[in-house]
């Protein structure tokens, strides 16, 4: 029997959903079908059920889930101690797509663990980066503070404000930062769900009592700056984003009345890892003071 299987059969099991489940754990829908039809013809039973809603474990599923799931656990810790005596191992490290594409590549061009690789694995928000940590396929992952449980091991590295960002020929352009009432009768451009950002700032309007004169959906990655560009409407940033706006003819302005900052904290299995792996990412800033 493959881990594998046990691994999408339980996160289907969590998620009532195979689409959900294949998106967090990276895998396609097919491929998530595939493990548990697998799992089915080995022991010849029928594992899930469909809904109107989704899926449901059938009385033989709810029987495994309930005897497999320890045991992946288990599997799951056996796997994460015997990592730790190969010390030349990869090491797993998730983040979220703007500190992948801002923070992360020129720590890693300024220098290299001396004894391991660093694996960089990019997820969407928070929570699915905490969850693949929790469930073993991440070592460690940095990730937004508010989304961090107690139980693990993480420390700070920086935190930042958010900025809207604007086409050059806005009439805001003189301004120096704006506040969230300013934004009320904007065409708010956000990318599609799941997004920490767009999650917080949608509640930011919506604890404010503010309501942006329209809403739309882009596709993830930096085609928002071009909407943006191109006058579809304005959008809102972290900090780290909106200092890598390049070429494009934008700018940006800080929010000044936002209910809080984002926080980006390490986290990783054990104190041991998070230490070795914050000393690594910390030296570069340390030494471009120099």
């Amino acid at each position: 029997m493959n881990t594998d299987w046990l691994q999408s059969f339980i996160e289907a099991a969590r998620q009532k959903s195979l689409s959900k489940a294949a998106y967090a754990l990276n895998l396609s829908q097919p491929a998530i079908s595939k493990h548990i039809r697998n799992l089915e013809h080995h022991y010849n039973v029928v594992l899930f059920h469909r809904t109107s809603s989704g899926i449901e474990l059938t009385e033989a599923g709810e029987h495994f889930h309930t005897r497999i799931a320890p045991v992946f656990t288990e599997l799951l810790d056996i796997h994460q101690e015997m990592r730790e005596y190969d010390k030349t191992a990869p090491i797993a490290l998730g983040t979220l797509p703007s500190l992948a594409t801002y923070y992360l590549p020129q720590r890693m061009n300024h220098s290299s663990l001396p004894d391991q690789v660093v694996s960089v694995m990019i997820q969407n928000t928070s929570v699915e980066l905490v969850h693949s940590l929790k469930e073993g396929r991440l070592d460690a992952v940095l990730v937004d503070q508010g989304y961090v449980t107690a139980s693990l091991w993480k420390k700070e590295l920086f935190n930042e404000g958010y900025y809207a960002v604007f086409p050059l020929n806005h009439p805001f352009h003189s301004r120096s930062s704006i506040k969230l009432a300013d934004l009320n009768q904007e065409s708010l451009l956000v990318h599609q769900s799941p997004c920490d950002t767009r999650t917080f700032i949608l509640a930011q309007f919506d604890a404010a009592g503010y309501r942006p004169l329209a809403i739309t959906e882009v596709a993830s990655g930096d085609f928002i700056f071009g909407a943006v560009a191109a006058g579809m409407g304005i959008t809102i940033v972290p900090e780290l984003n909106a200092q890598n706006l390049g070429h494009l003819q934008l700018f940006a302005l800080p929010i000044e009345d936002l209910d809080g900052r984002r926080s980006i904290t390490l986290i990783a299995q054990d104190a041991q890892l998070g230490s070795k792996l914050y000393n690594w990412i910390t030296s570069y800033s340390e030494s471009a003071t120099k």
